[in-house]
């Protein structure tokens, strides 16, 4: 997901802007409220903060969407050269039944499912941070650490009781994995987003890059 990073010293803020353009079959206008409020819910609920020349700001996410038809995704994807702008195909599967973003950390494309339970499963978050650079932690095991899973986490990870899919059973059997649903943005991952935009030469930075590339119902290039 391309973004932009920009500093605002009224408001002692860092404002990471982007905008998805969702377009397929299953994309509408509720499913891109449901995607953009637990985007945006997730990634300030941490209320992080970065030092900037000695002054402490906010880091506030003021994610959009807009549902468009396939045609205008291509019209716009086709010239497209603003880092706000971001391509994302709803659909209900695909050919690696699962969601993505692209090829690549930080792409501006991606192929969503609603059969990931977007804005109710933490899966639009999940790929929101791949699209800002965020990759799954290296030790997938999260056990003791007296935390929700970050965002991150990989399905499968291993985390305390509470957080598997059956808090009964030990982990790594059946239902003994991370339920997605609690998983969390934490201020170290939002560290990462913003590492190295030390913002002593310019106000504005680009986060990610622009494949603009658009996907079949299926999930393949076009």
């Amino acid at each position: 997901m391309a973004a932009i990073a920009r500093l605002h010293l009224p408001t002692s803020q860092i404002r990471i802007t982007s905008c998805l353009f969702l377009y397929g079959s299953e994309a509408n206008q509720r499913i891109g409220e449901l995607i953009i409020e637990e985007i945006n819910r997730l990634y300030n609920e941490p209320g992080a903060t970065a030092l900037v020349n000695g002054v402490n700001m906010q880091v506030l996410f003021d994610i959009s969407y807009e549902v468009i038809a396939p045609s205008d995704a291509l019209n716009m994807a086709t010239s497209n050269e603003s880092f706000y702008n971001n391509f994302i195909r709803i659909e209900a599967e695909n050919h690696i039944t699962r969601s993505f973003m692209g090829f690549g950390l930080g792409d501006n494309s991606g192929h969503w499912l609603t059969s990931d339970n977007l804005g109710t499963s933490t899966t639009a978050a999940h790929e929101f941070g791949h699209s800002l650079g965020l990759d799954h932690p290296a030790n997938p095991d999260f056990r003791g650490s007296s935390s929700p899973p970050p965002i991150m986490a990989a399905r499968g990870s291993f985390v305390d009781p509470q957080y598997q899919w059956n808090p009964l059973v030990k982990a790594g059997e059946y239902g003994g994995t991370m339920n997605p649903i609690h998983r969390r943005v934490s201020k170290e991952e939002i560290a990462l987003i913003i590492e190295g935009l030390t913002f002593k030469e310019t106000e504005t930075y680009y986060i990610g890059y622009l494949s603009n590339n658009l996907f079949d119902r299926k999930g393949m290039v076009v």
